[in-house]
């Protein structure tokens, strides 16, 4: 086994420092220096990475809005490009690179004709460095192909000893799978057993669930994560998301996974999206191995990494062997996914470099079943256990037909019981057997008292449907809106005046920025965002105008002030007047980013406080223009939605349930309704979730806005929810 470290580190002068070391007595270590990143190699991975992300089936799995940037280029030419600068970059003639370039054909001519596995091992911190394809380096494709690269995880401690268990022990965690058929990750998984393993499957489970399983006391070999995830751009922070509602860091359960790494687990597999941030946290708790998706990785690509990975590993081939083997098996899938087989990262801490991981290495480490010989049982005792057994097995049986049925026939058969009309410690039976969590009344630790909300202007509607409700149940949580005394309502007032101790929680349609996790903090707290449930926007225009659908690049260009007429889109010689809320609204800042690209807003735009104010101006001018969650536009009859599309030669969706109701037939009892199944699945391009943002301080308000997330996210708050226009999360 020979082990290639190459170390990058960014230096004040343009560039980096680079230090060569090779696992051979042959080779000494060598410093040089490599040039700084070409804008052109910079350039062409953004552009791979905007049209790689417009894909369909990565937008399904990789989020639920638009791109940051609208791009007509072609994926499979900047895959090109992208190669052609990493190697114009990597085969530069700078004089203080060439050492450091020739050192390695030496090394790699002398290996040529082993039969040594070779190890690349890259470290690096800058983020654009780690998202960098280096295994397309002509110099690694020509003289050793095999050759894998695998990222420097940077931990703390000794690598801890194997799991004490007779088995290898493989822990499956299923976690939210909007868009991604994870059946077949489980039925992968579960083949292992085949192989001698003990599987534990986690399907979407509770936080406790998850917690108390990482803290078995056999501990895991292996962890393996299929669903949603995501990571901050720089790779340090990554996400998971446990379930419907709850989305966590790898900080937020730190204890509970370093006891499970403190037991001897070898191995995460994210087969998820986007994972580096992941591996990141996870490696400073001290876990020797990760591999990751370094993007989106779309749901049949992820499966098959997952089915060969395990095809190599099982038939004991390291884990770099395994993992290139894996990846490089799915190029057949490049021409619709240019680039996916860029995307599994082997993510190691160097400790854990001399120490290969095979899966004949983890069974020599088990430990042997101890056996109980039969001499040792007199006949008597046989004789006294098999009548037992009789007596066990008769009684199962008569249970079985006339006891209690099935949960799952339960379920079926019998009818569901109504919510109780106030609240209630009493779960009926059938509730325990199939532990959901249905009516508000069931909920515990609703705090008594007079508790403050505010925020978010999309919330109203919820508001109106869900407090009273709570109230009925709930008549000591008292529930009041607060406005701000000066700044407008929205998402980013409610959250100011969360951080400040003016209101007990808050409501928000966007996520919460770094900036007010910063300030939390600052203040001595965390803040966490629970969420409920899932908005669109709506685009809506005056009613007359002869303008029916638009893309996304063609409303962003409408609201940076590119397009000013509504001529230029194949409507009338009319100009147009866009209108938006306030920055202060959530959904102002959501639109900037993820429709804007963060661009600023034209100058031509109004920014108008109310959308009942912004509504009047589009039905009094003819070439308005404006948007708003969907449940507040969809119902009016003054004004046209329009239907939306990702692209020009893509599908156009409307934000409306049905026919359309025109104006002229629109009426108190006949509106036009949203089109909740758009936005859950995802092919509406504009949608958001909206969350209840809780104080982490271990106060009163925090058990208050604890209680209020658990209520919406009942059986019963999901059906208000659904009552007042939005999309149910679970």
């Amino acid at each position: 086994m020979s082990i290639i470290k190459i170390k990058l580190i960014e230096i004040e002068a343009p560039g980096f420092h680079v230090t060569l070391t090779v696992n051979d007595s042959k080779f000494d270590s060598i410093d040089g220096f490599l040039p700084p990143l070409p804008s052109e190699l910079e350039l062409s991975l953004s552009n791979w990475q905007l049209a790689y992300n417009q894909l369909g089936e990565v937008r399904k799995i990789a989020t639920r809005i638009s791109p940051k940037r609208i791009i007509t280029i072609s994926g499979l030419e900047e895959r090109e490009r992208v190669k052609t600068y990493i190697n114009q970059w990597l085969d530069s003639d700078e004089r203080r690179w060439r050492p450091i370039r020739e050192e390695l054909i030496s090394v790699f001519s002398s290996l040529q004709n082993s039969e040594s596995e070779i190890r690349v091992f890259l470290d690096v911190k800058n983020p654009k460095l780690r998202r960098l394809p280096w295994q397309e380096w002509s110099l690694l494709t020509s003289r050793f192909p095999q050759a894998e690269i695998a990222m420097r995880a940077r931990g703390k401690g000794e690598l801890k000893p194997y799991p004490s268990c007779s088995k290898i022990r493989v822990l499956l965690v299923v976690g939210k799978s909007a868009g991604i058929n994870t059946n077949l990750d489980i039925e992968i998984v579960q083949k292992l057993q085949e192989k001698g393993a003990e599987v534990i499957c986690l399907k979407q489970p509770s936080r406790e669930n998850f917690a108390n399983t990482l803290r078995e006391e056999s501990g895991f070999h292996i962890f393996i994560f299929s669903g949603h995830s995501r990571s901050e751009e720089d790779g340090t922070i990554g996400w998971i998301s446990l379930n419907n509602s709850d989305e966590l860091s790898i900080d937020e359960f730190k204890n509970s996974l370093r006891y499970v790494i403190d037991k001897g687990l070898q191995l995460a597999i994210f087969n998820s999206c986007d994972g580096l941030g992941l591996a990141s946290q996870l490696a400073k708790l001290s876990l020797p191995r990760s591999i990751v998706m370094r993007e989106p990785i779309p749901d049949e690509v992820a499966v098959k990494f997952l089915e060969y990975f395990f095809a190599e590993f099982t038939n004991n081939k390291s884990l770099f062997s395994s993992v290139h083997t894996a990846r490089e098996r799915l190029e057949y899938f490049e021409a619709n996914y240019p680039g996916a087989m860029w995307l599994p990262t082997i993510c190691i801490r160097e400790s854990a470099l001399n120490k290969p991981l095979t899966w004949q290495e983890l069974t020599d480490h088990l430990i042997p079943t101890p056996k109980t010989s039969v001499s040792l049982l007199n006949k008597k005792t046989l004789f006294l256990l098999g009548v037992i057994s009789l007596l066990v097995v008769g009684g199962v049986t008569w249970w079985l037909i006339n006891g209690v049925k099935a949960p799952k026939e339960e379920v079926e058969n019998l009818p569901f019981l109504p919510c109780p009309e106030q609240s209630t410690q009493f779960i009926p039976s059938r509730e325990n057997q199939i532990k959901l969590t249905r009516c508000f009344a069931y909920i515990s630790d609703v705090p008594n008292g007079n508790w403050l909300h505010g925020g978010s202007t999309t919330w109203a509607p919820i508001r109106s449907k869900v407090n009273q409700k709570i109230q009925e149940i709930f008549p000591e949580f008292k529930l009041s809106y607060k406005q701000h005394p000066t700044l407008p309502p929205g998402s980013g007032t409610g959250i100011l005046m969360l951080i400040k101790g003016q209101i007990s929680f808050s409501e928000s349609s966007r996520p919460v920025t770094d900036d007010e996790l910063q300030r939390a903090r600052n203040r001595g707290f965390q803040l966490k965002q629970v969420p409920v449930a899932i908005d669109g926007i709506a685009i809506v225009v005056n009613h007359e105008l002869d303008v029916a659908d638009l893309t996304l690049k063609q409303l962003q260009d409408i609201y940076t002030g590119k397009i000013k007429n509504w001529g230029e889109l194949g409507g009338a010689n009319i100009k147009i007047i866009p209108y938006s809320r306030p920055l202060d609204s959530g959904t102002t800042p959501f639109f900037q980013e993820n429709i804007l690209n963060n661009k600023n807003f034209g100058k031509n735009v109004f920014f108008i406080p109310t959308t009942t104010q912004a509504l009047r101006e589009v039905t009094a001018n003819k070439g308005g223009i404006y948007f708003a969650t969907a449940s507040e536009l969809i119902p009016q009859c003054s004004v046209k939605p329009l239907a939306i599309s990702y692209e020009s030669a893509g599908s156009f969706v409307v934000p409306y349930k049905g026919e359309f109701v025109p104006p002229e037939n629109c009426s108190e009892q006949l509106r036009n309704e949203p089109n909740l199944e758009a936005f859950e699945n995802g092919t509406y391009p504009i949608t958001r979730r909206l969350f209840v943002i809780v104080k982490k301080d271990a106060s009163f308000d925090e058990k208050a806005g604890e209680a209020y997330g658990k209520l919406l996210l009942t059986d019963e708050g999901q059906k208000l929810i659904k009552e007042a226009g939005y999309s149910p999360i679970r």
